[in-house]
């Protein structure tokens, strides 16, 4: 951009070798109304939590954006970050689940409930407010860095944009399961690094998440839909019962 005021935008995106998403990611992108911005892909056979430690460390934006290859940005997305920024440390992004089926339609709806909550993570932050994710967790490691933002930051602020990525990962029931068991290995690890998170109480995630500032009309609305939350809410539940009894790393 021309305008001399222009903040630079880096957009971290840590793949797995060869990953054929990572194209489509790029080119959103490049079609963004936003053109300030530098791209950085990390990609180095590790886990995604050390892969972004090294997008951040090669980055050299006023700022930095945080996406997965399967990712695509909306073309007034980054635009509207850097201006929802003014003021506050982060920006959260309304996610979107593109995936066919019934299955994904339920992913979705379900996803709509926790943007700008404390299942959401945000995704742009300022660059000099960006703690290193903790490369001994995968999966809850985005929930750890959010903790981690308010732990050095006490006054942090998070605004919300406007405007939402789409995530297309095309994952079906049973993949999604076993990624949730996966994910479920670092809990307890999770648990004894934030132990006061209400995030991990039965309360807050399977129920006030649901109905706070009138989203219950949502769940009245949609009966089979809810029915299918509350199938995937049990489903994790044992999962994540079952990993944080029995998996003590």
């Amino acid at each position: 951009m021309n305008n001399k005021k222009s903040k630079l935008v880096s957009c971290v995106i840590p793949i797995v070798r060869n990953d054929q998403f990572v194209a489509g990611c790029v080119e959103a992108i490049k079609k963004s109304t936003y053109k300030d911005y530098e791209i950085v892909i990390v990609d180095e056979g590790l886990e995604r939590s050390a892969q972004r430690n090294i997008g951040i460390r090669r980055s050299k934006g006023d700022y930095i954006i945080f996406l997965d290859a399967d990712m695509r940005v909306t073309p007034y997305l980054l635009e509207d970050c850097v201006e929802k920024i003014e003021g506050y440390t982060a920006v959260y992004i309304p996610e979107r689940i593109v995936t066919k089926g019934w299955f994904g339609k339920l992913r979705d709806w379900e996803r709509q409930f926790y943007n700008g909550t404390l299942v959401d993570v945000v995704r742009f932050i300022r660059r000099d407010q960006c703690p290193f994710f903790d490369e001994s967790l995968h999966g809850v490691e985005d929930s750890d860095w959010e903790r981690q933002i308010l732990k050095n930051h006490p006054d942090a602020k998070f605004s919300t944009s406007d405007f939402p990525f789409h995530h297309h990962d095309n994952v079906g029931v049973i993949k999604y399961l076993k990624k949730k068991a996966y994910y479920a290995q670092c809990l307890n690890k999770y648990r004894l690094k934030n132990p006061s998170d209400k995030l991990l109480t039965f309360k807050y995630r399977c129920f006030d998440v649901f109905v706070e500032n009138g989203k219950w009309k949502r769940l009245v609305r949609s009966p089979h839909l809810a029915l299918g939350v509350i199938f995937l809410l049990m489903a994790r539940g044992i999962i994540f019962w079952h990993r944080t009894m029995f998996y003590k790393k």
